[in-house]
């Protein structure tokens, strides 16, 4: 299917963008990803919001949390009356990365979708929620 084969183009587009980011602050692309993701999702504050929700490996995930957590940009905090859930914050210092981070996926969109009118965006929008919907769906009906 060509959707498959060209949804790699944006893919390579995507992350030719995050490289220079990546670089000059010395992170990896999960490092980068993490903390845009915390930064863009603020009700998704924890390690197993990541793995289910970006559909990360376990592992990887944590050597990334436990690499950002000693290099200063989030730190980790249990909230009252759970002891078992550890929640992710941000620190100041991620803030020129976070900042950096948005500035190139506005770039990335508006590259991305020039030419596309309102209502072809929210008709995509629309079309691909329902995609991964399906595709979740069939991905919880082939472990049963």
């Amino acid at each position: 299917m060509v959707f498959w084969e060209n949804q790699k183009v944006v893919l390579a587009y995507y992350a030719q963008c995050v490289k220079p980011v990546c670089e000059a602050h010395g992170l990896t692309r999960m490092e980068f990803d993490i903390l845009l993701f915390l930064a863009n999702n603020p009700a998704y504050d924890t390690a197993a919001d990541i793995v289910r929700i970006r559909m990360l490996t376990k592992s990887h995930v944590s050597g990334a949390l436990k690499r950002l957590e000693t290099d200063g940009y989030l730190y980790t905090a249990y909230h009252a009356g759970n002891r078992k859930t550890i929640h992710l914050s941000l620190t100041e210092k991620a803030d020129a990365i976070i900042k950096e981070g948005r500035r190139m996926q506005e770039r990335f969109g508006k590259q991305l979708f020039d030419g596309f009118s309102p209502e072809q965006l929210d008709m995509l929008k629309q079309l691909l929620q329902r995609m991964y919907q399906n595709a979740r769906l069939g991905m919880t009906e082939e472990k049963q």
